[in-house]
């Protein structure tokens, strides 16, 4: 620079008016030198604390009217020397004196139209933070100073919007309304407060997360409070904030054809980005900032213009102070975001200003990408110097913030000065609308910290200690036990204890040693065993491996009245086995019943816990904790967070055994084994597999299961994403968090499911066939409502998959984090295997299509409705469970061998058959096999068809029992070939044991084994059949075949 800096003694500068701009990115270039900044009414000059990283100045108040005089003068030197652009209607000195006669008389005076026009056209001319100027000359002005009422200043700034948008070819243009008067100087003025006429709203979330753009929260809150119904999405267009002259404020809802200017933002190669849903409104239009001209000031005022490619992907998009999307992009995209040095950003920016310079080309709308634009406005600059001697530039607004040392205008020098006619910066509605609030002294602040602090101290030397056991299969228990530790830890000092670390007895001990309390919760899994992750616990506590002497507990049972019989039987066994190893019980055992409220429950007995704890334990007792049982039916927040992926595979390895393996099946055949328009339908499944390696002989057993994660189908994720009201982006792995109170740390929502998209949530975490009626009936509503294109889409992924794509009118009662964290997670569920292992890699399960009633509709079963409507080639995730508890075939094959089975409980004998039917023709001797198989109708009877190879090498008797139709009833024409069938009757298979006790007996006496499969009911019947027919033909005892694992049973449902 050459500036010549020289104090005086009254400290003030005195400056040599010529600036050379030197150009570092082109050192042969000749330096341009500015003589305009001596025209700047901000003496301060280039010299000045830089202002440029400043988003917002603070507002140009009103003009004195001395200062008015002065800036009218000037403003008419100005326009009269521009010949080329003006075309004024009097001489200079006689429009002057018109308009100094005009504010003496009233104190303002206006301008002509050109004279407006010229204003405006020159103020975006002299804005030093605009790069796109270049074409300040083609703006078209219009002139709606006659509308004063709020509803015509809305009108008009919706024609113009029209005007400027012009089927996305888009004509800059700006609207000028009515100026500030002298006698309203104390007001604001007519005023739109929006800051863009087209931007999209925010929303604070109960756990203080944002949904929508951060920046424009206060001014949805604005809205809102002047009678606006958002609908809370993501990308939901503010209405139009405005005040008139009078200070009457109304808001203004956008026309749906102005909705409509709107890009959806795709990638030409990544469909990662296409599927994160994104858009953004297609013409910028500044709204908020002032026109002044000639000591008027036009205090509403609006330009549009069109985007460059990095205002929308950079500054809008990735922002951490806007919609923060770097880090979930770049996770989309699966890069390495855990360090810089990957350069993981630079792709990010790079592939998302790509993408929406695409949308906005392929959507046939105007923009400039901010290579050419810096280098137009490089030609620019220079063509300002030449002409008039200068060009005002702030360097931080036109080097564009992607690719700066790529453009010329990062390597040039500029002078940021302020001319007139210019846009100037305003107060917001909060100068203006904003509610005073009490204020504390930090000296108040601190001695009260202090008091609590030291109160606080002592109390909690003072608790006891509390361990909440949990033990899990889908997550159910530790979400309880985290509600529990939420009352508790109000009085006591709480620790959440998985069961596994108490499996030894080092750690069972240290648990007793370390806790006053402990409080179980226990989940039953299975036919009334143990959860997988407290199977060698289960173990040690039948073995009476472990003792609990001195421990105080309670224990609450999780469990399924669909298994009546073994209902929350785990917990029971806890309840009963503690007491007898030396526990003493606080309160009794408390059941929740997942058919019913089990909620409900849960919250009634540990608030009873609570109370009794602390009358038992606490010094002052339970009077101390008056409101505090109310915590745990306090409202919980939840809120989404980013993460690393991870596969479903990964999240469902951690849920089961470390000894098991999750699988990925593949659906390859499908065999309905029931006739047309039978009221029960039975489905034979075919899965091949992956082995681990070609050596594995015994992946599993005849008698063994396999453990299925089922998923919601498409259309109830369609139904429920309608209703929710913040579907986030449906590619980016997500953890859910959840708190109570607000102090509380945020803590993971469920180990088991993290890394998981949005999609993976609602279709493998969330049960969506156990939605609670209240919330089922809203969805039923959105459902029919989404028919109108009110809805969250779903929309179709490259693989074929199904990923939410929010829209700007998500209509719904539920944010989606919400709405995981209080829904019923999706269990497992094991079925029998109906086949052996053979080379093929394949296994067979039987199905049976089960249908129950809820809320007066028929509805299937998750499981049964997920396998059956899979497609072939479809994928379904699974694993070959190891349990102990499972049937088993005698080492010998030659022993005989009864099956009583009712319906699908066929499944695990049909292994046994193919067992048997490969030893025989390996030529190993096969004893007789004798079945007791019933159904409702002799028409749903598969046996034969499943039978009929094996019954040509093995010999087999079967015995049927219908309950619901005489063997006569048959309408088939003929029965297939199969095995020998030596009775048939109505009635139940226990009718058949009664009336063939002598087949029993000789099983009995030949040293065969004998099983039995079905329902509980069923299972229960037969156990009962079995003992009085044995007892009658004088064999061994049940209980004898029972001990020597010659009886076993399998029971469902």
């Amino acid at each position: 620079y050459y500036i010549t800096n020289n104090l005086r003694k009254d400290h003030k500068m005195t400056v040599k008016k010529q600036v050379e701009l030197n150009d570092y990115g082109c050192p042969a270039s000749i330096p341009l030198t500015d003589t305009l900044n001596k025209e700047s009414r901000d003496q301060s000059g280039a010299w000045a604390p830089c202002q440029g990283s400043k988003m917002l100045t603070s507002g140009k108040g009103p003009l004195s009217e001395e200062e008015a005089i002065i800036q009218m003068k000037k403003f008419f030197d100005t326009y009269y020397a521009d010949v080329e652009n003006s075309k004024p209607t009097l001489a200079k000195d006689e429009r002057v004196a018109e308009s100094l006669s005009t504010m003496e008389a009233t104190g303002d005076y206006e301008h002509t139209f050109d004279e407006l026009s010229w204003a405006a056209k020159t103020a975006w001319r002299n804005a030093p933070r605009c790069v796109g100027r270049n074409i300040w000359k083609t703006l078209t002005v219009v002139d709606e100073r006659n509308a004063l009422s709020c509803p015509d200043i809305f009108d008009a700034i919706c024609k113009n919007l029209r005007v400027a948008f012009n089927g996305g070819q888009i004509n800059p243009s700006a609207i000028v309304f009515r100026q500030r008067y002298m006698k309203d100087k104390d007001t604001p003025g007519i005023r739109v407060w929006n800051g863009v006429l087209l931007a999209f709203a925010g929303f604070v979330k109960e756990n203080g997360d944002i949904i929508g753009d951060p920046k424009n929260v206060y001014l949805a809150n604005f809205a809102k409070s002047l009678g606006w119904k958002p609908k809370r999405g993501p990308f939901e267009l503010l209405p139009i904030m405005i005040s008139d002259a009078n200070q009457n404020t109304e808001v203004f809802e956008l026309p749906n054809d102005i909705k409509g200017y709107m890009v959806d933002i795709t990638h030409p190669k990544e469909p990662e980005i296409t599927k994160l849903g994104l858009r953004w409104y297609a013409i910028p239009s500044v709204s908020s900032m002032m026109l002044e001209a000639g000591g008027i000031q036009y205090t509403c005022s609006q330009i549009a213009g069109f985007f460059q490619d990095t205002e929308i992907s950079v500054m809008n998009l990735l922002a951490e102070s806007r919609y923060h999307l770097m880090e979930p992009i770049g996770r989309a995209l699966k890069l390495d975001v855990s360090m810089n040095s990957t350069y993981w950003k630079c792709t990010v920016a790079t592939e998302l200003t790509r993408a929406v310079y695409h949308s906005f080309k392929l959507a046939r709308v105007s923009m400039i990408d901010h290579l050419t634009l810096a280098d137009n406005f490089n030609s620019f600059m220079k063509e300002e110097v030449r002409t008039r001697g200068g060009c005002p530039t702030d360097w931080l607004w036109v080097v564009p913030p992607m690719s700066g040392g790529l453009v010329p205008t990062f390597h040039h020098e500029y002078l940021r000065y302020a001319l007139s006619p210019s846009y100037e910066y305003q107060e917001g509605p909060e100068m203006f609308f904003r509610k005073r609030r009490n204020k504390f002294s930090f000296r108040a602040v601190v001695r009260t910290s202090m008091y609590f602090l030291e109160m606080m101290s002592k109390r909690l030397k003072e608790r006891k200690r509390v361990a909440m056991v949990y033990a899990t299969e889908g997550g159910t228990a530790l979400t309880y036990a985290r509600a529990a530790e939420s009352l508790f830890v109000k009085a006591f000092n709480v620790s959440i204890v998985p069961v596994t670390a108490i499996t030894n007895k080092e750690g069972l001990q240290k648990c007793i040693d370390c806790s006053d309390i402990v409080i179980i919760i226990a989940s039953t899994f299975g036919a009334g065993g143990a959860p997988s992750i407290a199977e060698e616990f289960h173990r040690n506590l039948l073995n009476k491996v472990y003792r609990f002497d001195g421990i105080k507990y309670a224990v609450f049972g999780l469990g399924s009245s669909q298994y009546i019989e073994t209902f929350a039987n785990f917990g029971k066994l806890l309840d009963r086995e503690i007491e007898t190893e030396g526990g003493t019980r606080i309160t009794d055992a408390g059941f929740g019943d997942d058919q019913a409220n089990q909620k409900l429950a849960f919250d009634d007995w540990i608030k009873t816990l609570y109370v009794k704890c602390c009358n038992d334990y606490l010094p002052m007792g339970g009077k101390s904790q008056g409101t505090a049982v109310e915590g745990v039916t306090a409202k919980k927040v939840y809120r989404w967070r980013y993460s690393n992926k991870r596969s479903l595979n990964q999240c469902f390895q951690e849920m089961i055994d470390s000894h098991e393996k999750v699988f990925e099946f593949t659906l390859k055949e499908k065999i309905n084994l029931s006739p047309e328009g039978a009221p029960e339908k039975y489905y034979l499944l075919v899965l091949s597999y992956e082995p681990e390696s070609s050596d594995d002989k015994e992946l599993f057993l005849p008698g063994q299961h396999i453990g299925i994660f089922p998923k919601n189908l498409s259309t109830e994720k369609e139904r429920v994403a309608r209703s929710l009201s913040d579907v986030p982006f449906g590619s980016i792995p997500l953890i859910l968090e959840e708190k109570i109170a607000i102090h509380e740390p945020w803590r993971q929502w469920n180990p088991n499911y993290s890394g998981l998209t949005i999609d993976e949530f609602l279709g493998t975490v969330a049960d969506l066939k156990r939605i609670p009626a209240n919330l089922d009936a809203i969805f039923e509503k959105n459902m029919v409502n989404g028919e109108n294109g009110n809805k969250n889409d779903i929309a179709e992924g490259e693989n074929g998959n199904k990923t939410s794509k929010p829209t700007d009118n998500a209509a719904g009662e539920f944010d989606s984090a919400k709405f995981i964290g209080e829904m019923p997670t999706i269990k497992r569920r094991l079925f029998s295997i109906a086949s052996c292992q053979n080379d093929g890699h394949t296994v067979n399960i039987l199905i049976a299509m089960h249908e129950f009633m809820k809320d007066g509709k028929t509805v299937g079963g998750l499981t049964s409705n997920f396998v059956r409507s899979a497609s072939l080639g479809e994928k379904i995730e699974g694993y070959f469970s190891k349990s102990d508890e499972q049937m088993r075939l005698p080492q010998d094959s030659s022993l005989p061998l009864l099956l009583v089975s009712a319906g699908s409980g066929w499944a695990p004998f049909q292994s046994f058959v193919n067992a048997r039917e490969r030893d025989a023709r390996s030529g190993i001797k096969t004893g007789p096999i004798y079945i007791f198989h019933g159904c409702r109708y002799k028409e749903h009877d598969f046996l034969d068809s499943l039978l009929e190879d094996a019954a040509t090498v093995l010999n087999i008797e079967t015995f049927r029992a219908y309950s619901r139709s005489e063997p006569g009833q048959d309408r088939r024409t003929a029965r297939k070939a199969g095995p020998k069938t030596l009775l048939e009757k109505k009635g139940y298979v226990q009718d058949l044991i009664a009336e063939q006790g002598e087949v029993v007996a000789r099983v009995s006496r030949d040293g065969g084994h004998m099983y039995s499969c079905g329902g509980s009911g069923v299972v229960a019947g037969v156990r009962d059949q079995l003992e009085t027919t044995l007892l009658e033909q004088e064999c061994v005892s049940l209980q004898e075949m029972i001990s020597s694992k010659r009886y076993q049973e399998e029971k469902f449902g």
